[in-house]
């Protein structure tokens, strides 16, 4: 990959990184912490963001995470899931966190990921040959069209409009389902033992430097924004979405156990 690119896919990892940073910092001054508890949340934020991100371009470059049709247990797995996991536990469990998110506007929570037309890249690559179709398609275009979306939608539900809440709703769980779909078949179009997608043509790009970045920063951070999402619109509207949200989390267990028996 022209080494232009990497750069471009590693700055645009730590940039995405800062700018949520940021978003629960500003929010932050506006929430019920204390001064103190507020300085705390940003130190620890931050070494949060700045070890994950690190760690993601140390073992990526490494290529802890690149599969090959020898490889037994699928890294990249660990590296997709393990920051979800921490992010739900930290969503459940975190009093300051869930304070910050708490003053965050939705449709700051949805707008923000404005980022995920970055997909774009799937489709560039697909056409210069270096992805395969039945990964680049529907993995793409999904990121792309939730992308597009996320700030109108975010609009919408600032000025009020009329089913803007149902929007909000139909956009999350369309987001949800686009990751999940892009996890599925990026771990089946990838060499190993379960391969069955793109026999022809292997997904070797996604598990290697840079690209690998996308799958074990950018789509653990997207899941947890949705589920943080969904949590805001639970408490802001009641139980309206709570149905919703469970099924959130069953898709995002379905996925994640789909992609780990897929590869063992």
């Amino acid at each position: 990959m022209p080494s232009v690119l990497t750069w471009i896919i590693v700055i645009s990892m730590a940039f995405l990184g800062s700018a949520v940073w940021g978003l629960m910092q500003f929010y932050a001054r506006r929430s019920t912490l204390s001064h103190h508890m507020r300085m705390r949340f940003g130190i620890r934020s931050a070494i949060y963001f700045a070890g994950w991100w690190l760690a993601a371009v140390v073992l990526g470059a490494s290529g802890v995470f690149q599969t090959t049709s020898s490889s037994v247990f699928p890294a990249i797995a660990v590296g997709v899931t393990l920051p979800i996991l921490m992010g739900i536990l930290l969503l459940r469990r975190s009093a300051s966190i869930n304070s910050v998110l708490d003053a965050i506007p939705i449709q700051w929570l949805v707008g923000i990921q404005v980022y995920r037309a970055f997909g774009l890249i799937f489709l560039a690559l697909y056409a210069a040959g270096h992805l395969p179709a039945e990964f680049a398609i529907p993995a793409g275009v999904g990121d792309v069209m939730v992308g597009v979306a996320a700030p109108v939608v975010g609009y919408l539900f600032y000025k009020g409009n009329r089913w803007s809440c149902l929007a909000v709703l139909g956009w999350n769980l369309a987001g949800i389902f686009d990751l999940v779909v892009a996890v599925a078949v990026g771990f089946l179009s990838s060499p190993g033992p379960f391969h069955t997608l793109a026999i022809e043509t292997p997904n070797e790009l996604i598990t290697a430097f840079p690209l690998v970045l996308v799958p074990v920063f950018a789509v653990p951070l997207s899941v947890v924004l949705h589920l943080a999402t969904l949590k805001r619109l639970k408490s802001k509207f009641g139980t309206t979405v709570n149905d919703a949200h469970k099924w959130s989390r069953q898709s995002l267990r379905c996925s994640i156990g789909c992609a780990l028996s897929a590869k063992l």
